[in-house]
């Protein structure tokens, strides 16, 4: 055990070296990374980048990609490093994790690494100043963030630093709007606002730590460590939260309180308390309406009578959204709002999407059609073929979705008592609450094919969507698959650097 230890122990010095190394890397201009006040602010921060660069400058001359190959190295090695620990620590099966001194370990290894990413002077996405500037729309400007862009106030200090998206609207759902609003009004230091808002993230990352320990030490002990080191070392979970400062962790704090409430469910102070984290995760991140009909359905299934089911599944979903509603309410304009939203969502392009790997092949045979039917100018093949895509993946998700709903309802019986209304949580054979652990597989799956089906824009940090719901399942196949997809998603960094 002891040689165990020891071993994390090295792996995670390892871990720290590359995140140092990347964040001296970070500034150099071929990688294309967004900048950030960082560096005028603390001069201090881009000294180990003019370190590193005065050592290498005939390879730079020599290797016009090599910054780029750098930087996807540094990412892989980082996931090596992370199979290696979860790997060691999977093979030390008799470590006792009743003590909670093995929480530090991941927690303690979590912190340092959050505190170096939370200082690269430049950043993967800039999606952190357009929360800046959303907040301030709010709270500075007193005007709708759901129809005033970034060009329409250029004078604003976040503008800048804003390249992607400065005519676009805030599309965010309202607690964090909220929130963003009141972190902007705490300073004037643009450099101190991405500090926040990234300590923040932090925050939020080191929490969903201590969720997870505690969750899976009810759910399943013989897999606590392993689980929780499994969400703590993620590279992709702490670059896009500590380094990038992205929303998704305060979303995967509410998701994972309201499953620590569900395991407690049956007093009712927590049945309520989960009723209302899984309403107020929609608040910060729509993609959590996936997750709501699936936990609603799941806490009124051992109802027999059909109509009670109907009853009690719509006033728990009710009871779910209402704090989205509410929150709403001061934010909303009518139709306007109405379509400030619905039309941010693109549905006619596709951006780094599965599905649109899917649309390529079917563009080229509804261009050829047309072309040989020599079908008029004015219909458009391309948009045909998107459109055929998308209904079918779209109609393809419906059913794997309605499927979920099956699979929790089977696992329910499985594990009721003879006596109506009542039911047992099971004990299988790792220690798992059978049905529990069925409505988070149904979490899982839902979210990871609505990003390949639906979704027709994909970037890393929208794999933390489901990441929250793997890590309370056991390793299995399909885990494996979410996190060579997360690592994967994080090479479409390094592949923007390549001309």
């Amino acid at each position: 055990m002891r040689h165990s230890l020891w071993g994390l122990l090295w792996l995670a010095i390892a871990t720290e070296l590359l995140y140092l190394f990347l964040l001296a890397i970070s500034p150099l201009p071929a990688l294309h990374l967004s900048p950030t006040p960082l560096s005028t602010s603390y001069p201090w921060l881009v000294q180990p980048f003019q370190w590193l660069t005065s050592g290498l400058p005939a390879l730079k001359l020599q290797f016009v990609e090599l910054p780029a190959l750098l930087f996807g190295a540094t990412l892989l090695l980082l996931n090596v490093l992370y199979v290696l620990a979860l790997r060691r620590l999977r093979a030390h099966v008799d470590i006792d994790t009743k003590s909670s001194r093995w929480l530090l370990l991941p927690l303690g290894s979590a912190l340092l690494f959050g505190l170096t990413l939370l200082l690269l002077p430049r950043l993967f996405s800039d999606n952190v100043f357009t929360y800046i500037f959303a907040g301030r729309t709010l709270a500075t400007y007193h005007l709708d963030p759901f129809r005033t862009t970034p060009a329409q106030i250029p004078s604003d200090p976040s503008y800048p630093w804003i390249l992607s998206s400065r005519h676009e609207a805030s599309t965010y759902a309202p607690l964090w709007l909220y929130l963003s609003a009141l972190i902007t009004q705490l300073s004037a230091s643009l450099a101190f606002l991405l500090l926040l808002f990234k300590g923040l993230a932090l925050l939020t990352h080191l929490l969903n730590i201590l969720l997870v320990w505690s969750i899976l030490g009810r759910l399943a002990p013989s897999r606590r460590l392993v689980g929780t080191l499994l969400y703590a070392w993620n590279p992709l979970a702490l670059i896009e939260l500590a380094g990038n400062g992205h929303n998704e962790g305060l979303c995967m704090f509410l998701l994972l309180l309201g499953t620590w409430c569900l395991l407690r469910a049956r007093q009712p102070r927590y049945a309520a308390g989960a009723l209302l984290c899984f309403g107020l995760a929609v608040s910060t991140n729509l993609i959590a309406l996936l997750v709501l009909p699936l936990y609603a359905w799941f806490s009124v299934d051992h109802i027999r009578n059909p109509w009670q089911v109907a009853l009690a599944f719509t006033w728990r979903l009710l009871a779910m959204l209402l704090p989205t509603l509410l929150l709403f309410l001061p934010l909303w304009n009518g139709a306007n709002t109405f379509f400030a939203l619905t039309s941010a969502i693109d549905m006619a392009h596709f951006v780094h999407s599965p599905a649109g790997f899917l649309a390529l092949p079917l563009r080229a045979l509804f261009t050829w059609f047309a072309q040989l039917s020599h079908m008029p100018s004015y219909l458009n093949p391309v948009a045909s073929a998107d459109l055929t895509v998308r209904a079918s993946a779209t109609f393809v998700f419906v059913l794997i979705y309605m499927r979920q709903f099956g699979e929790i309802r089977d696992a329910r019986v499985a594990v009721r008592q003879p006596f109506p209304e009542q039911f047992t949580r099971k004990i299988g054979p790792e220690g798992q609450l059978a049905s529990i652990d069925t409505l988070v597989n149904g979490w899982t799956i839902t979210i990871f094919w609505y990003l390949i089906l639906v979704s027709g824009w994909f970037w890393p940090w929208y794999v933390l969507w489901l990441f929250w719901a793997v890590v309370l399942r056991r390793l299995d196949l399909f885990s494996i698959t979410i996190l060579m997809l997360m690592a994967a998603a994080l090479l479409v960094y390094a592949f923007t650097a390549f001309s």
